[in-house]
């Protein structure tokens, strides 16, 4: 066990990094339930996780992973590819742990939409509790949030007539940037924004987002519609085979 503090300005120890290597798992518990209302969490071990809620999904295989929470609710566990975890939840969700027969347990739960992420740690190789900062007045402009905001004021960039229902629609294949309902018969679409060209993995991430809706909506979901500056040759190809429409939009034009 290494816990480790940094001294402030004023000369009080304040536990801004606590660590644990190999702990027992009543000693992961307790550093666990003392800081993830103020440090942010990192977990590392060989854990199996579970999601349920809008749908389901299993990480059945026990292996090393990695475990993120935060402060606010935010809860990922992560694998060694891929930008974004395989299992999450976001803020404002809960977290609950337990230890029962040796094995430690995690649970995120959003309360609405209701959401849980279940995780056993059986082998727990690292436990951390960092302390991080938040800046309140980081800015860039001409980002795919521009772009989001832009469309979520004003829909007629994208189409005459078209509503917006949602924004950052949280599914098991990803967070849609916007879900929308067309003019016509008010079937919903899948729009996904991109800040600058948009290749061949855009397309497909927009494929899988209508695939996923078609599968819980069926006919109400007319498609998808890839919102960029530009497209590239090959992403548009696969835009055209899938079905699916293109807007260009500059996001720096609408800051």
């Amino acid at each position: 066990m290494d816990i480790t503090g940094f001294i402030n300005n004023g000369g009080e120890q304040t536990p801004d990094l606590d660590t644990l290597v190999d702990p027992a798992p009543a000693e992961a518990l307790r550093l666990i339930n003392l800081r993830k209302s103020t440090h942010v969490l990192l977990i590392y071990g060989d854990m199996v996780a579970s999601y349920e809620g809008r749908a389901k999904s299993q990480l059945e295989d026990l292996m090393p992973r990695l475990v993120i929470s935060k402060p606010d609710g935010t809860f990922m566990v992560h694998e060694s590819n891929k930008e974004k975890p395989r299992l999450w939840n976001p803020p404002p969700s809960n977290l609950y742990a337990s230890v029962n027969l040796g094995v430690l347990t995690l649970r995120s739960v959003r309360v609405s939409p209701r959401e849980v992420v279940v995780v056993d740690i059986p082998v727990i190789r690292f436990v951390g509790a960092v302390r991080l900062g938040v800046t309140s007045n980081y800015r860039v402009f001409g980002t795919e949030e521009d772009l989001v905001n832009a469309i979520t004021n004003n829909p007629s960039i994208v189409e005459d007539g078209l509503q917006v229902i949602a924004r950052e629609y949280h599914t098991i294949v990803g967070d849609i940037d916007i879900l929308g309902r067309d003019p016509r018969g008010g079937n919903l679409v899948v729009i996904e924004c991109k800040r600058s060209q948009a290749g061949p993995e855009a397309v497909n991430q927009l494929k899988r987002y209508v695939e996923h809706l078609s599968q819980k909506e069926g006919k109400n979901v007319r498609g998808g519609i890839l919102v960029a500056p530009s497209i590239s040759s090959a992403a548009y190809h696969y835009l055209r085979h899938y079905g699916l429409e293109f807007r260009r939009v500059e996001p720096k034009s609408l800051a």
